[in-house]
C-alpha cells in the first residue's frame, strides 16, 4: 500500500490540476481592447498665416510620415513661404529658401521637404536649411519619393509623368496615350512598397479618366483603380480618393493592384483644388482635410491710394482680366456657372450680366483688347489664338494653332502685334509676337533658359515689360522693340504682373497683395527706374488686376465676405477604416 502511494497523489494532483486547464480550455480567450475612436479637432494656421499658394495651390497641407508634423504653403503679409508646423509643440517655423512654394511633398524618412517654385523641383533639408534645385517644373502638378530616393513628379499641366533617379538622371515615366484621349498624368503618389506608383490620369472620355496603378518595373503596365477626378493619397494599405465631396478609403491589393472590398467614408465635405488636387493628407494615424473653396470673386475697382470704390460685377468665379481702351469695358476670364468651363465674357457696369464672347465648351481665357476696343484675342483649349468682335456677333477667327499651351498677353497700342507667351520642355514660359492675321507667323522675342510671362507693351510700342525668374523668383524687366538685347531689370525683391500707365512714364506692378509703381526716364533710345513706390496693399490675395486710362485699379480678389475655410483634423481615422476592413472579412 505504501509503494502506490506516490502513484496516487501524483494522480490525484494530475486531476486537480486538470480541472482548471479543462476549464480555461473550453473559455475564450479574452477580446482584444477595441481600437481607439477617432478624434475629430479643427486646425487652426497660426494668425497672419494664409493657407495656400495663390489661386492655384488654395491647400497644400502635406503630413509628415510619421504624423506629427505638417508643411504646408502660406502667405504673410504678402509673401508665400512653406511652413513647418510640429503637432506636438505646436510650434511652426518658416522654411529658409522656400519662397513661391507650392505643392510640398515629403521624403520617406521625414528628414527633408520637396517642393515646386520658380519653375523648379527644389527639395530642402530640414536640419541644415539648405536649398537645391533638382529639375524643371514650369507647371507642377505633384510628386512624390520613395525610401530609395527616386522622385516621379508632374512638370507640367500636359504630358505624362517624369523621374528623376537618385544619380540625377531625368526620365520619362509614364506617357500619355493620346488616341485614348489621355491629356494628362498628374498628382503622383507612392504605394509603401516604393515600387508602385498610382496617379491622376485627365481625359476627355471619363471612362478613361481616374486614378490608374502602375510600377517602376514595368510603367507601361498599368490599370486603373477607381472613377475620379482629383488627386490620390495613400497612407499604409489604404487608397483615399474623393467622390463628390466624401472623402473615402479604400485597401489595395498592391500584388494584384486592385482593390479589396469596399470603400469607407473618412470625411465628409473634402474640398478639391482648381489644378485636380485634393485638400487632404494623411499619415498611419493621422488625417487632415480641408472643406470645399469658395470660388466667388469680387472685381473691386479701388483708386491709387487703396481707396475702394465700388464692385464692377456681383461676384462670380472670375480668373484673369483686362479693362477695355474705354476705360468702361472689361474682358473677364469666368467659370460658367452651367457648363462648368472656362469662357471670356464682356463685362460692363451698365450690364449686370455678362456678354459670353467665347463660343467653345472648352477652355478659353487670357482676353485682350484690341487698342480700338473693337476686338478681343484670346487662348482657345490652351493651344489656338481666337479674335472676336467685341460684340459677340460675328464669328470668331482662328488666327494660329500651336503645338504647346500658350497665353495671350497684350495687344500692341498699333494695332499691329500679339504678345503670347508659349510653353517650351527646354526654355519653359517664352514670349512671342504674332501679327493679328490669319497664317502669319510667329516670331520669338524672350527664349532664354527660364520663365518669361506677364508681358505688355509699352504705349509707344518700343517696350516689353514683362515678368522673369532669372534670378530665382519673378522679378520685373524691360526690353526694347522690335529687337530684344537691352534690357533693364526694375525689381530685386519680386514683382509680376506688369501694367503701363497711359503716358509709360510709369510703370505698376504687384508684389504679393502690393500694388507698387515704378517712375521711368527716358534715356536716349533707353530707359531708366527713377524710382520704385509702394501705392497699397489690398489686404487679400489678388488673382488679376489691371490698370484702366485714367488711372483706377480693377483687382480680382475674394469676395468680402470670404473666410478661410475649416481644417479639420482626425487622429486615430483608421479606426472605422479597419472596423469596415473586418466587417468585409467576415
Amino acid at each position: 500500500m505504501t509503494r502506490h502511494l506516490p502513484t496516487t497523489v501524483a494522480a490525484v494532483l494530475a486531476a486537480m490540476l486538470a480541472v482548471p486547464a479543462i476549464r480555461h480550455w473550453r473559455e475564450r480567450p479574452p477580446e482584444p481592447p477595441p481600437p481607439p475612436e477617432p478624434l475629430r479637432a479643427a486646425w487652426v494656421p497660426p494668425h497672419g498665416i494664409e493657407i495656400g499658394a495663390g489661386a492655384d495651390y488654395l491647400f497644400g497641407l502635406a503630413l509628415a510620415p510619421d504624423g506629427r508634423r505638417l508643411v504646408y504653403p502660406g502667405t504673410k503679409a504678402g509673401v508665400v513661404t512653406l511652413w513647418l508646423h510640429d503637432l506636438r509643440s505646436g510650434q511652426t517655423d518658416a522654411l529658409p529658401g522656400s519662397e513661391q512654394a507650392a505643392a510640398p511633398f515629403w521624403s520617406s524618412d521625414g528628414s527633408r521637404v520637396g517642393f515646386f517654385a520658380g519653375g523648379q523641383l527644389r527639395i530642402v533639408e530640414l536640419a541644415s536649411g539648405t536649398t537645391s534645385s533638382l529639375a524643371d517644373a514650369p507647371s507642377p502638378r505633384g510628386a512624390t519619393w520613395n525610401a530609395a530616393g527616386e522622385i516621379v513628379f508632374a512638370p507640367a499641366a500636359a504630358g505624362g509623368l517624369m523621374k528623376r533617379s537618385v544619380d540625377g538622371s531625368i526620365a520619362s515615366f509614364t506617357t500619355l496615350d493620346v488616341a485614348a484621349g489621355e491629356t494628362a498624368h498628374t498628382w503622383p503618389a507612392f504605394l509603401p512598397d516604393g515600387r508602385d506608383v498610382v496617379f491622376l490620369v485627365s481625359a476627355n472620355d471619363r471612362s478613361r479618366g481616374g486614378i490608374w496603378i502602375t510600377s517602376l518595373d514595368d510603367p507601361s503596365a498599368r490599370r486603373r483603380l477607381a472613377a475620379s477626378e482629383s488627386q490620390p493619397l495613400v497612407a499604409s494599405r489604404a487608397l483615399l480618393y474623393l467622390t463628390d465631396q466624401v472623402l473615402v478609403a479604400h485597401t489595395m491589393d498592391s500584388a494584384a493592384k486592385s482593390l479589396i472590398g469596399r470603400s469607407t467614408p473618412v470625411g465628409l465635405s473634402v474640398g478639391r483644388g482648381p489644378l485636380g488636387q485634393t485638400f487632404a493628407s494623411a499619415a498611419d494615424d493621422v488625417l487632415i482635410f480641408g472643406a470645399p473653396a469658395s470660388s466667388l470673386r469680387e472685381l473691386r475697382w479701388v483708386l491709387r491710394d487703396g481707396t475702394t470704390l465700388g464692385s464692377a460685377s456681383e461676384p462670380v468665379d472670375a480668373w484673369d482680366l483686362r479693362i477695355a481702351p474705354d476705360g468702361r469695358r472689361i474682358a473677364v476670364t469666368e467659370v460658367d456657372p452651367q457648363l462648368r468651363t472656362l469662357d471670356v465674357f464682356i463685362r460692363s457696369g451698365s450690364q449686370p450680366v455678362g456678354l459670353r464672347l467665347s463660343p467653345s465648351t472648352d477652355i478659353d481665357e487670357s482676353g485682350v483688347w484690341s487698342p480700338d476696343g473693337l476686338r478681343v484675342a484670346w487662348a482657345s483649349r490652351r493651344r489656338t489664338l481666337m479674335i472676336r468682335g467685341a460684340g459677340a456677333v460675328l464669328p470668331e477667327q482662328t488666327i494660329a494653332a500651336f503645338d504647346s499651351p500658350i497665353q495671350v498677353w497684350d495687344w500692341s497700342r498699333d494695332g499691329r502685334s500679339l504678345l503670347v507667351g508659349r510653353t517650351n520642355g527646354n526654355t519653359r514660359d517664352d514670349l512671342w509676337i504674332q501679327p493679328p492675321r490669319e497664317d502669319a507667323k510667329a516670331e520669338p522675342y524672350a527664349t532664354m533658359a527660364f520663365n518669361q510671362s506677364f508681358g505688355v507693351f509699352s504705349p509707344d510700342g518700343r517696350f516689353i515689360a514683362y515678368a522673369s525668374d532669372e534670378s530665382g523668383k519673378f522679378d520685373i524687366y524691360i526690353d526694347t522693340l522690335p529687337r530684344a538685347g537691352a534690357r533693364v531689370r526694375v525689381t530685386t525683391a519680386g514683382g509680376t504682373e506688369p501694367r503701363w500707365n497711359r503716358d509709360g512714364t510709369e510703370l505698376f506692378f504687384r508684389r504679393g497683395s502690393e500694388i507698387h509703381v515704378v517712375k521711368l526716364v527716358r534715356q536716349g533710345s533707353g530707359i531708366m527706374v527713377s524710382s520704385i513706390n509702394r501705392l497699397f496693399d489690398a489686404g487679400a490675395p489678388v488673382r488679376s488686376y489691371d490698370v484702366s486710362p485714367d488711372g483706377r485699379f480693377l483687382l480680382n480678389l475674394p469676395v468680402s465676405t470670404h473666410t478661410q475655410s475649416p481644417i479639420t483634423i482626425v487622429h486615430h481615422w483608421q479606426s472605422a477604416f479597419a472596423q469596415t476592413l473586418r466587417r468585409d472579412k467576415r
